[in-house]
């Protein structure tokens, strides 16, 4: 059975040292106990010769034994009022350090969520000022004013899209609060060839940074001698992407850009943001064949161009579908690794037997991914009558292209 410790609560483990206290029989680690690690030996080797006890014991014994010698009893034990003032200040010290010292490090957390909510109180009430201002204006009543508007507006939305650091104390003991005073010391943070717009708290007193400029931070941290302290490195922002396709042959690959930012300027409205990523034709079923394009664009731009759905390019309506995908292995058609470093068992993408699928001869189809789903119970009610990594029917193809969205982009749609 295990032991707990009578003061923390703790299970007191195999190597850890303890003592017991001989009256009330509770056991504490020997820090929970007010002993140093000196203080158990010695009590160790004078072994029965010597007896410990608990701070509530002895407060206890030392109360029953004064009160008894106050009614004429036992005069064996006396105790002043001011040595039993110090006694009982000493065990109500001992017991409030602890309490005191996880005060102190909530209190430093606290610190720091108050500061990041008046953040983003202040960015969600400009936000919502803009986007009032931005409903009020139709094409006939645009004013020389509301271009002040679109602009600061395409600056708050570029804010999603800046270069991140990352600033890390080598001291990996530094907490957070001292390594965002430190960079408050050295850098301001809204120099204008700086702008940090974003802030997250990492491990080990880490920090993470949206700036407008990467080389400019790195530039001010060494000439502020912050860079002697601290590890200071860019991490490559990755990128959403949208898939467009019906566009004609007479699309030129050079003009998709600039007639996706002039003809669709209410979803593209960043053109810097954007890379043509592929321009290919897609077959169609009546033989004509049409183009798609596939393009890395910003988060923001991403979430306006899935919402609404279709685009128009020279003179060609197109549509608008997500492009993010996701590394299929054709050996046991999972996901997220490729069949070189496969270690599964081979299976059949239309019937999900153990074979190749030119060797498949099956009627009915199979998704093995979905049948994998289907054995846990949240997942009953699941269809697998499909083929492995079907865009449009396969649920365990949606259910990872939704976690990657999410886990790299903070993409929930």
């Amino acid at each position: 059975m295990a032991i707990k410790c009578s003061k923390c609560a703790r299970t007191i483990g195999r190597t850890d040292n303890y003592i017991s206290c001989k009256l009330c029989k509770h056991n504490y680690h020997i820090s929970c106990g007010g002993l140093t690690p000196e203080a158990y030996d010695s009590l160790n080797d004078l072994g029965d010769l010597t007896i410990w006890s608990c701070n509530f014991c002895k407060l206890k014994a030392i109360s029953h034994s004064s009160v008894n010698n106050a009614m004429g009893g036992s005069n064996d034990v006396f105790i002043s009022v001011d040595q039993l003032k110090l006694l009982v200040r000493e065990i109500v010290n001992s017991e409030l350090r602890p309490l005191t010292s996880k005060i102190d490090s909530m209190d430093s957390v606290i610190r720091d969520l108050v500061t990041q909510n008046s953040f983003l109180r202040d960015e969600i009430s400009k936000l919502t000022k803009i986007s009032q201002q931005q409903s009020q204006i139709s094409p006939n009543n645009i004013t020389p004013s509301d271009i002040n508007v679109k602009a600061t507006y395409a600056a708050t939305i570029a804010k999603n899209s800046q270069q991140t650091i990352i600033v890390k104390p080598k001291d990996k003991t530094q907490s957070v609060h001292k390594t965002k005073s430190d960079i408050m010391a050295k850098i301001d943070p809204v120099d204008s060839s700086v702008l940090i717009g974003k802030v997250k708290n990492l491990k080990e007193g880490g920090v993470l940074l949206g700036c407008d400029d990467v080389g400019r931070f790195k530039q001010l941290a060494k000439s502020k001698k912050l860079s002697s302290d601290y590890d200071i490195r860019d991490i490559k922002t990755l990128r959403p992407r949208i898939r467009i396709a019906g566009m004609s042959d007479w699309i030129d690959e050079s003009c998709i850009i600039p007639y996706l930012v002039k003809q669709n300027e209410y979803i593209f409205n960043n053109v810097d943001e954007y890379k043509l990523i592929k321009f290919s034709p897609l077959k169609k079923k009546d033989k004509t064949d049409s183009f798609f394009a596939l393009l890395e664009v910003d988060i923001e731009t991403y979430k306006k161009a899935l919402n609404i759905g279709h685009c128009l390019i020279g003179l060609d309506a197109c549509s608008i579908y997500c492009g993010i995908d996701v590394l299929r292995c054709y050996k046991c058609n999972g996901y997220n690794h490729s069949s070189k470093n496969c270690n599964s068992e081979l299976s059949c993408p239309r019937c999900a037997g153990k074979h190749v699928v030119k060797e498949c001869t099956a009627v009915n189809l199979c998704c093995t991914n979905c049948s994998n789903l289907k054995s846990n119970e949240k997942f009953d009610n699941i269809a697998v009558d499909h083929a492995a990594g079907e865009r449009q029917n396969c649920q365990a193809y949606q259910l990872t292209i939704n976690k990657l969205k999410f886990d790299v982009f903070g993409i929930s749609i």
